[in-house]
């Protein structure tokens, strides 16, 4: 049978130790309103004492209670806000300084170390689609575990298996507008830390064979149209870039948002700097001139013949151009990511190729062969990541095949437990 809990506000049983000092200390906890424990210690120069200032510890605790307790009711006599209403206010809140943008570059710097634009509107949708049309109407004080419970979980879809990410931004969103509607004193607890943890969707990462490697460099090199037929010139610019990538694993804004001012010949080896990279969204298009983290923020080198001969070739045919893009297109600017995944989705289907192949499946490869050849924590930091656990988890495609290991057992003598 289980053991019941102790009442809120009531301490568990302890047993006051005397020091080498002389003094008393006494270890223990006791429960909150919510049924969480919490730790407490105090010291004396008698047991008497010491049990003393413990009960008196538990009771200003108490005491703090009722009084955030009591300020909570009076605000909520005054304004009893919805959850829109402060999902509203957080999101506002949230949503980071304008990034001061120079045309002529076109890149831009952020003033402030705020979350970026991308994830606030990744937020901002998430909330509007998911959040608000199930639990937009209720009052605050209203809302309860349950609530939260039911919003969260029905947002996947276990059959078809979609909806898992989602559901775990959601749960993400909603207990930081939990956490600041306690801040406002409009809540005295945040209801959405009790939900139940969102299933994780299984995603085994993709290395793509040397064969397919091949075949997609392949598809990619630049044709000459036939005879009689207009149209631009072709460039090397999606075979180059697709060279970078799998030679180094970079995101596609990190390949595309490359400069000259971050690549840097010496001898046999080429250093190329991660300084940047590039963002697009609702018309929007400049240069970040920060990356994605601060550990993405690095210096590649690579010995490797054929990276050193594309980049040598580009930085030899380079003409003047007001974004000193490495891969600019005709007018000098920085390539759109939206057009460069077009264009290779169409050099994938021309080529008839089966597979799905996307710029982050070069990623995914990079880090798998690095992890094999030498270890996760080196993927992490040629990748950029920010611990070798996202790397292994998203990155890394375990070989089917183990190592033969059958030398280091000794099979004349019977294996110990």
């Amino acid at each position: 049978m289980a053991r019941s809990k102790p009442p809120a506000w009531q301490l568990f049983t302890y047993q006051p130790k005397l020091g080498e000092d002389g003094r008393w200390t006494a270890r223990s906890y006791f429960n909150d309103y919510a049924g969480v424990r919490r730790p407490i210690k105090r010291s004396g120069r008698t047991k008497v004492a010491v049990q003393a200032a413990m009960r008196r510890a538990v009771a200003e605790a108490q005491e703090r209670y009722e009084r955030l307790k009591e300020e909570a009711e009076q605000a909520k006599q005054a304004v009893s806000p919805t959850f829109a209403e402060v999902a509203e206010d957080w999101l506002a809140l949230r949503k980071p300084a304008p990034v001061e943008i120079d045309a002529a570059k076109q890149t831009g710097t952020p003033p402030t170390d705020q979350i970026r634009i991308q994830t606030w509107t990744s937020y901002e949708n998430n909330l509007r689609i998911h959040v608000l049309p199930l639990l937009g109407p209720f009052l605050l004080d209203e809302l309860r575990t349950p609530h939260f419970e039911k919003a969260i979980h029905g947002i996947y879809k276990k059959k078809p298996g979609k909806g898992y990410r989602t559901a775990d931004m959601a749960k993400q969103v909603l207990s930081q507008i939990m956490d600041y509607a306690v801040r406002q004193g409009h809540r005295l607890d945040n209801p959405v830390r009790f939900v139940s943890k969102v299933p994780n969707k299984q995603k085994v990462p993709v290395r793509l064979a040397t064969t397919t490697l091949a075949a997609v460099q392949e598809a990619v090199q630049p044709r000459h149209p036939e005879p009689g037929i207009g149209g631009p010139r072709p460039t090397s610019r999606l075979s180059d870039v697709i060279l970078l990538l799998r030679g180094t694993g970079l995101r596609i804004g990190e390949a595309l948002g490359a400069r000259w001012d971050d690549v840097q010949v010496e001898g046999d080896r080429v250093l190329l700097t991660v300084s940047g990279t590039l963002v697009e969204r609702k018309g929007a298009f400049y240069r970040h001139s920060y990356p994605k983290s601060s550990k993405s923020h690095r210096t590649l080198q690579s010995t490797n013949p054929l990276l050193q001969q594309m980049l040598r070739r580009r930085y030899a045919n380079k003409g003047e151009t007001r974004t000193n893009a490495v891969f600019p297109t005709r007018n000098g600017t920085f390539v759109r990511l939206s057009n460069f995944r077009s264009d290779l989705k169409k050099a994938i289907e021309d080529a008839r190729l089966s597979e799905k192949i996307t710029p982050h499946t070069f990623r995914s490869t990079v880090g798998s062969v690095i992890a094999e050849a030498f270890s996760d924590e080196a993927a992490q930091k040629q990748l950029g990541h920010s611990s070798p656990a996202t790397t292994r988890k998203h990155y890394i495609q375990r070989p089917d095949l183990i190592p033969d290991y059958s030398s280091g057992i000794d099979l004349a003598r019977p294996l110990e437990d």
